[in-house]
């Protein structure tokens, strides 16, 4: 079992076939199929259901994405301890990340720095996509996660890091199924959106009129967690990503179909200002963002797939 074996089987998690994990490894399929199939031999377990429409994790492949998801963390942690280990690295670091993103990034960000680099001391706060990029523009934090760089922070220096699909949520009911929905259909629930004006609003609202939908919008509020008890409580869907609800919808609470004809996405960008001289402590933590934000997408803790860099 090598490293590479492992990321391919993770890119077949990330993008639930093989024809489009081969794509993004840039391999022909037969050739990942083969790998994968050789995987499986030397673990004596199968990873994968195999059907018409992709594949599906096996509870040994859950397994496998968790602890190799892990690993490949591990080996990323060793390349950025061996690069910066020869200096005696401290220093404050600021990072400012959109909410929904926050806990998963802190979690797995927070002791992986105390253990490997303890005289850095970093911060991270969890804000709208507009204030974190107010934050980073201000040069009150030093990097920031967001989305839609390109077109919100023009001046700003960015590598991109992962997209992220909208899904319609809603109440899970018994045997409710993840099957994608059309937007058409989408719009006519009932449902719970942020105000006119946020960075999600505006994926939406361009959306629907480009296909000239209305939004039938019950209610609006700024609160993420408030989105997601109206959701569970039954009172409205919503249409959103999906990264902030992953346990809800794990335990039956919170059902998540993908929007379709058209889809909505978004992609989300490491950022820092050119103008502002990085220290060794902020380019330590900056390569810690990118192995750990792979980690999580492989790993299932976040929703979304790498972009390729």
């Amino acid at each position: 079992m090598r490293p590479r074996q492992l990321r391919q089987f993770l890119a077949v998690c990330q993008r639930g076939t093989m024809s489009a994990a081969a794509k993004e490894l840039g391999i022909a399929q037969p050739a990942l199929s083969k790998q994968i199939s050789l995987l499986e031999h030397e673990l004596q377990a199968t990873l994968f259901i195999r059907h018409s429409r992709g594949v599906e994790l096996t509870k040994a492949g859950e397994n496998l994405r968790r602890e190799a998801a892990e690993l490949i963390r591990r080996i990323e942690a060793i390349k950025t301890s061996i690069k910066y280990g020869s200096e005696d690295i401290e220093g404050k670091v600021s990072l400012a990340v959109i909410t929904s993103l926050a806990p998963a990034l802190a979690v797995g960000l927070y002791p992986r720095i105390e253990h490997e680099f303890p005289k850095i001391e970093i911060h991270i706060s969890g804000t709208p996509s507009e204030v974190a990029g107010g934050a980073l523009l201000r040069q009150e934090a030093d990097l920031a996660v967001l989305p839609n760089t390109a077109s919100d922070l023009p001046d700003a220096e960015s590598t991109p890091l992962f997209k992220e699909s909208f899904h319609l949520l809603s109440r899970a009911e018994q045997n409710a199924r993840a099957t994608p929905i059309k937007l058409a259909e989408a719009v006519k629930r009932p449902l719970v959106l942020p105000p006119f004006g946020h960075d999600l609003r505006r994926r939406i609202e361009d959306a629907a009129r480009g296909a000239g939908l209305p939004l039938n919008i019950k209610y609006e509020t700024g609160s993420i967690n408030v989105i997601g008890k109206i959701v569970e409580e039954g009172l409205a869907c919503s249409i959103l990503p999906t990264t902030y609800w992953l346990d809800s919808i794990v335990a039956a609470k919170i059902n998540a179909q993908p929007i379709v004809s058209p889809s909505i996405s978004r992609v989300h960008s490491l950022c820092w200002m050119p103008n502002k001289i990085m220290s060794p402590a902020t380019s330590v933590v900056k390569e810690m963002i990118l192995s750990e934000i792979q980690a999580l997408i492989s790993g299932g803790k976040v929703s979304g797939t790498l972009v390729r860099r």
